[in-house]
């Protein structure tokens, strides 16, 4: 099997999902990554429960078809150890605070002199400049500011607070992943690297790019609950059946609309469809009174005959249990030899030659550390004393 990034080289500086989840992605596409870690710690995904026996799943799910060492940067040592490597790098990724790199001797300049066909990607939370630069974040601060969560939620309630990580792994990862493939066809024109600074807050855009657009052109400020695909119209939105569970219409276009409203025998509602206040909300609250009278079942027995952009709205164990995510593959189990069975997410790319997939587990912590010090020339003795001292 050939891969896309075979005999791509990658060092992998950063830490927790952006990053990780970033590399893992170059990894499974072939490249060989390697992870450094922090003698002290390592990447805390390695410690934060739940545990799969001695590792976090977290760090499971985000690291596989990596090897991985333990290397202190702060030392000098250990960067004269880094600095090794970067010759025969093809990628650098790190997500440090703006300036730490550099301070360390280890900045975009300082490595170009070294390999001027280093790819260097730096993933923050706000990017290598501007006022906020310097902070700290997480991925409810970067939907916060960027205006994505003043939109998520009811009508007259609070924002929500997601359960899952948009900013991290559709404004980071994905960001970093094809800003670096990128810049690797780039090279393959001109013969040179190049530095990414790559913004988690920046790739948040394409999220809002449809609401902010309508913003931006007539300059009614959208509301919580109130727009179009934000729960402010019957056609698109979550209802509550029967039993307590739920289902999602998406019958944004006229066609799937009447095909909803002949299903649920109320073809009168077909012109109502984008009806102003009231009717609007007297609208939403006649569907949710139709709605609730079935079971969810009943309604998909129902739909299913239907051409209805509808779904059931899956619990986690349902997800798993579904027949189409089942038949896609997109969840397994793999084995480690440590922690046996560990959750894996498989890569979302159907490709017809080749398929990327899980080839290594996850590194244990500093598991190849050894094995790439002797690629450099240290011997055994020299790898012992590094240890004594915290350098690996």
């Amino acid at each position: 099997m050939t891969l896309p990034l075979e005999g791509i080289k990658a060092l992998d500086l950063s830490s927790l999902l952006p990053g990780s989840l970033c590399t893992q992605i170059l990894a499974d596409l072939g490249a060989e990554v390697l992870k450094i870690e922090n003698p002290e710690g390592g990447d805390n995904f390695r410690w934060t429960p739940p545990i799969v026996k001695t590792l976090g799943s977290f760090f499971h799910v985000t690291n596989r078809n990596k090897r991985g060492m333990k290397l202190n940067l702060r030392d000098q040592e250990g960067r004269g150890i880094f600095l090794k490597m970067v010759p025969e790098a093809d990628v650098l990724i790190e997500s440090f605070s703006p300036g730490t790199m550099k301070g360390w001797g280890l900045g975009y300049e300082d490595l170009k002199g070294i390999n001027p066909r280093l790819i260097y990607c730096s993933l923050t939370g706000f990017g290598q400049d501007g006022p906020y630069s310097g902070r700290p974040a997480h991925d409810i601060n970067l939907l916060s500011i960027s205006g994505i969560l003043d939109l998520l939620g009811e009508k007259d309630g609070r924002p929500i607070v997601p359960a899952i990580q948009i900013a991290g792994a559709g404004g980071g990862s994905l960001n970093a992943a094809l800003g670096i493939m990128a810049s690797l066809l780039r090279r393959e024109r001109t013969g040179k690297g190049q530095y990414l600074d790559v913004s988690i807050l920046d790739g948040l855009t394409p999220f809002l790019g449809l609401t902010m657009s309508q913003y931006m052109t007539d300059g009614q400020v959208p509301r919580r609950g109130e727009t179009l695909v934000g729960g402010g119209y019957a056609f698109y939105n979550v209802y509550e059946t029967a039993d307590g569970k739920f289902l999602s219409l998406g019958c944004l276009e006229e066609k799937f609309w009447k095909e909803f409203c002949k299903a649920v025998e109320r073809e009168d509602m077909i012109k109502d469809q984008f009806a102003p206040s009231p009717r609007r909300e007297e609208l939403i609250e006649e569907v949710r009174n139709i709605i609730s009278q079935r079971n969810r079942q009943e309604w998909i027995d129902i739909f299913t005959h239907y051409d209805i952009c509808f779904s059931p709205v899956n619990s986690l164990e349902e997800v798993l249990e579904d027949p189409h995510i089942q038949h896609r593959g997109l969840w397994f189990k793999c084995t480690h030899p440590v922690d046996g069975k560990v959750p894996q997410q498989a890569f979302p790319i159907k490709f017809s030659e080749d398929q990327p997939d899980f080839r290594m587990h996850p590194p244990g912590f500093g598991e190849h550390t050894g094995e790439i010090l002797r690629e450099l020339g240290y011997t055994d003795l020299e790898i012992e004393e590094l240890s004594k001292h915290g350098i690996i």
